[in-house]
């Protein structure tokens, strides 16, 4: 049996202290570097949070702004109503010009595309916005989003309520603009819909209120400001036909 001299257990035991060494070396460096992966993907995906966050915001800034335009046009349009309501009561003749404004108005509905793209992002990269930190500012998107889809719904059927009008009146079988406003005028439940439209402007005027001030917030989160969105939306652009996607305008054909 060989016995161990002083000089093989020294020489033992400095080779367990050397491997002990280089494994608590190689476990550091494989934490660290482990670490250092997991911080760089944390970092880029809060990278990527942020600048999809700056397009939506500046996506509802470009909602908000067609939204201005539509309701814009709803109220001239209440206004040529009411006009028009006044001649009738007076049994006066309704003006040429005022007769073909409104007339356009009713036949000239145009389809107005709006970028969709940035709140199916939202609805659908949760786990993206976790990295945003900030719950309040994720709260208040999708309240923006919540009201967009509000206000659609509520001008989509006020659209239909117009094209019911246009089918039911026979407009296209009528060639004299005052053959077409009489029979507008005389559509009860067109009436019936315009006595009801103040409070509809004032339903439209709310919603873009709402959302213009939660949207404003979300850029003072994000200390970001209109100038530094302005790079980051397409410009509005004119559809060629209907799409579930979009919202309307009422008003002359342009």
């Amino acid at each position: 049996m060989r016995l161990f001299k002083s000089g093989d257990k020294k020489r033992v035991s400095r080779w367990w202290i050397d491997l002990a060494i280089n494994l608590v070396v190689t476990l550091i460096a494989f934490t660290l570097s482990l670490f250092a992966s997991e911080r760089s993907k944390i970092n880029a995906k809060k990278a990527t949070a942020w600048n999809v966050a700056q397009v939506t915001l500046s996506n509802i800034d470009e909602l908000i702004n067609n939204y201005e335009v539509v309701t814009t046009y709803y109220d001239d349009f209440r206004d040529q109503y009411n006009l028009i309501k006044e001649y009738y009561k007076r049994n006066e003749r309704v003006p040429d010009s005022t007769c073909n404004e409104f007339v356009d108005y009713i036949e000239g509905w145009d389809v107005f595309a709006t970028n969709r793209s940035p709140e199916m992002t939202f609805n659908t990269t949760f786990e993206l916005w976790d990295y945003l930190e900030n719950i309040p500012l994720i709260r208040r998107i999708g309240n923006c989003y919540a009201y967009s889809n509000a206000f659609q719904e509520l001008y989509n059927r006020d659209l239909q309520l117009i094209a019911n009008l246009s089918l039911s009146g026979q407009l296209d079988k009528l060639l004299d603009p005052h053959q077409k406003l009489h029979a507008i005028m005389n559509h009860i439940p067109f009436r019936n819909y315009m006595e009801r439209s103040g409070a509809t402007s004032s339903a439209y005027h709310s919603m873009i209120e709402r959302m213009k001030i939660m949207n404003n917030q979300n850029k003072i989160d994000m200390g970001v400001s209109d100038k530094d969105l302005d790079d980051l939306i397409a410009p509005l652009h004119w559809a060629a036909g209907e799409d579930e996607d979009c919202i309307f305008i009422v008003g002359p054909s342009l």
